[in-house]
């Protein structure tokens, strides 16, 4: 029996909202105060989306610090520290240093002297970094720019040599639903660097934020009470459950994106925005968004500052100890 449902109907009316507020921005990365040195460019964009895991897990601490004056969080702080890092370190994100990158030295760079040690997974992050030197190191290429030119610009490929399957040697990129993979090439291709063949295959990479929002909208429900018991609780759930979950988010992203003749890469982004600053874990934002509220203004559709979907949610206004939260999997390298 199914553990998971896509409810139809709730992404039918999810979609028919959004089209009343005037329908889905473009997919794109907000502006950055700094940008990778152009030598290293498309590889620190593959390395850092490699290591783009439990930045903000379930149970410890969320990965953040300072970076020229800036309070920075999560992902944000994940990659602009490594940008201010790059443009120091000249060598930083070639294949030697990816070959030769360490626990101890991610750590010396994430260190904050505001918020202290916050990076998880130090060692299984440096060894994902290795493993992408290695790769390198077994094709006999310097850049991953020359997975793309072996690829000749498809995702994927009868005889193995898309960019999905070509990726998919190294241990970040082998997730079944793909979460890395698909978020690298959107962020490839918006920064001017790939362009796809067939990117009909192009869907969207679902991360936890996606998973905690779609489980409280309802557009994603747990028909198998043992499953939602453990998520309520903060249990670990197994891998197997974690992909069924990740799968149905990422098949109601598509759905919904089809509905509004959108692509499902413009969907995760509109969805992880709003989810990440207006439906967090601790402090949703139903009824109206503070000052603090970091939505970019691009998003911002509905005439009231407040959660875009808060008139068809599931769990708008209830208590935020009865809403779901991402489901935790501590060990995952994934999302």
């Amino acid at each position: 029996m199914a553990k998971i449902l896509i409810d139809t109907k709730k992404c039918l009316e999810l979609a028919e909202g959004i089209k009343q507020f005037g329908g889905v921005p473009s997919d794109k990365e907000d502006p950055m105060p700094y940008v990778f040195p152009e030598h290293v460019a498309q590889n620190g964009w593959w390395a850092m989306v490699a290591i783009n895991q439990q930045t903000t897990p379930v149970v410890g601490p969320a990965l953040k610090g300072w970076v020229k004056g800036q309070p920075l969080r999560g992902w944000d702080y994940l990659l602009q520290k490594a940008i201010y890092e790059a443009n120091r370190n000249t060598d930083m994100f070639t294949r030697e240093w990816l070959c030769g990158v360490n626990a101890e030295y991610l750590r010396e760079i994430y260190y904050d002297e505001n918020e202290g040690d916050t990076l998880s997974q130090a060692e299984v992050r440096a060894s994902l970094l290795v493993d992408l030197g290695k790769f390198l190191e077994r094709r006999g290429w310097s850049s991953v720019h020359e997975a793309y030119l072996e690829s000749e610009g498809y995702i994927l490929r009868s005889d193995g040599r898309g960019l999905a399957q070509i990726l998919a040697e190294t241990r970040a990129y082998q997730d079944p639903v793909q979460k890395k993979l698909f978020y690298l090439l959107a962020i490839m291709r918006n920064q001017g660097f790939w362009e796809y063949k067939d990117s009909i295959y192009l869907s969207s990479p679902v991360n936890y934020h996606e998973q905690r929002g779609h489980l409280r909208l309802g557009t994603v429900r747990l028909l198998d009470a043992s499953l939602e018991r453990k998520i309520r609780a903060k249990e670990n759930i197994s891998d197997q459950e974690d992909i069924e979950i990740r799968f149905a988010v990422r098949k109601a992203i598509e759905f919904i994106a089809q509905l509004l003749e959108a692509t499902p890469s413009m969907m995760h982004y509109f969805f992880w925005n709003h989810f990440r600053n207006c439906c967090s874990r601790d402090d949703p934002h139903c009824s109206g968004c503070g000052e603090k509220c970091k939505l970019p203004e691009r998003y911002r559709l509905a005439p009231v500052r407040r959660c875009i979907f808060s008139q068809i949610c599931r769990s708008a206004d209830i208590p935020v100890t009865s809403m779901f939260i991402e489901p935790r999997v501590d060990t995952t390298i994934w999302q």
